[in-house]
């Protein structure tokens, strides 16, 4: 155990890794606490049994006598989904919700609601989803039909509904990206995206569905790596303080826990090491940071930096304490504790195909062609 594991806490890290069972260096990193999380990808999944023992086997890594880990994933629907095989029913992109009309919020609920069923049945307690950017750029290389709406209100709405049903069978939601990625036009996989509309113009569009999913309970959210000037020249909204602590936490008044996207994207990286870019999140006002890449460098660095940190910066000390305390709070949130327990026979059940089956048959009706990549890998570290 690294020396500064016992005397301090350390933050919410959550890591990726290769294959389909836990190598030795994430094993270890869980029991000494340096990892508190894990990101699962298509990497790790074969289908609904074999995910379901991953999830013990990463929990008893952790052993006993220590918070169990939280175990997330990305499964929105469309072309960013972790849970690829055929046995887990299969979603459309999100932006179908709303070709229901005035049913669109219903089928949002029902569908988070079904999604996290079968993530719950398999062990899974994080879904990063909904997206609430606004697809307010059609040149945009990677949000598009992810977006619930090119309308804030809208967005909000489906948003709202879908991480409702969420929360209804256990399984927390995350929003993502704040402030908003919809408007960039850049990838931020592989370069930094800049958002250059006014402050206005921010808070009227990107920001109302955040805004609106706070008043009504967001438990969690995800920062965007973009930068926007007229909210922070210098830093992008990951890194900066302006846009996660004075907006959001005291103009916004957001109380729940805000994830780092994956800090080993170019927009972050090229800027600056992976440890270095945990530590400035954390400061920043992220309470979790991920580093997905399967690769034990990078890990390696992010704990030693985090560590160091903690041994000796007090006011580091003090934000990873207050950053602890909503990630405990996020474990326990009442929601989860009263959704119904979730077994591997609802996995691709038939009442999940046939919601699904009705989502498609409406999408492959409406969907426009979208010139994005198709390839489902967004994000895979």
């Amino acid at each position: 155990m690294p020396p500064h594991a016992a005397s301090h806490p350390l933050p919410c890290l959550m890591a990726g890794f290769e294959g389909q069972s836990v190598p030795p260096l994430i094993g270890r990193r869980l029991r000494e606490g340096s990892v508190a999380g894990i990101v699962l990808f298509s990497r790790n999944v074969e289908g609904p049994l074999q995910v379901r023992e991953l999830c013990r086997e990463i929990r008893a890594a952790a052993g006993k006598g220590r918070p169990q880990p939280l175990i997330a994933i990305d499964q929105e629907g469309g072309r960013v989904r972790r849970l690829k095989d055929g046995r887990f029913t299969q979603f459309p992109p999100a932006r179908c919700y709303g070709s229901f009309c005035c049913h669109a919020e219903t089928v949002a609920e029902a569908a988070g609601r079904t999604m996290a069923a079968e993530l719950a049945a398999v062990g899974i307690d994080i879904d990063f989803a909904p997206v609430l950017d606004v697809d307010s750029n059609p040149r945009n290389p990677v949000i598009g039909d992810r977006s619930l709406s090119s309308d804030p209100a809208g967005a909000a709405r489906l948003g709202i509904a879908f991480a409702a049903g969420m929360l209804s069978r256990g399984i927390i939601p995350v929003a993502k990206h704040f402030p908003g990625h919809g408007a960039s036009d850049a990838d931020s996989h592989k370069e930094l995206p800049v958002v250059r509309g006014s402050r206005d113009t921010l808070l009227s569009r990107d920001i109302l569905p955040f805004r609106r999913a706070i008043r009504a309970g967001l438990p969690a959210l995800m920062t965007a790596h973009v930068l926007y000037p007229a909210l922070d020249r210098v830093r992008p909204a990951t890194l900066s303080r302006r846009i996660l602590t004075d907006l959001l936490r005291r103009q916004l008044r957001f109380r729940g826990v805000v994830f780092s996207d994956a800090l080993e994207m170019k927009a972050i990286s090229e800027r600056m090491g992976i440890g270095g870019a945990a530590v400035a999140s954390l400061r920043a006002g992220c309470d979790a940071v991920l580093v997905c890449r399967p690769d034990e460098a990078l890990l390696d660095e992010a704990v030693e930096a985090l560590g160091r940190a903690a041994r000796d910066d007090a006011a580091f000390r003090a934000a990873v304490a207050a950053a602890n305390r909503r990630v405990s709070r996020l474990r326990e949130i009442p929601a989860r504790r009263q959704a119904p327990r979730a077994t591997l026979r609802e996995v691709g059940c038939r009442k999940h195909r046939e919601l699904a089956a009705l989502l498609h048959e409406r999408w492959s009706g409406s969907a426009p062609a979208f010139p994005g990549d198709r390839s489902g890998n967004i994000g895979e570290g």
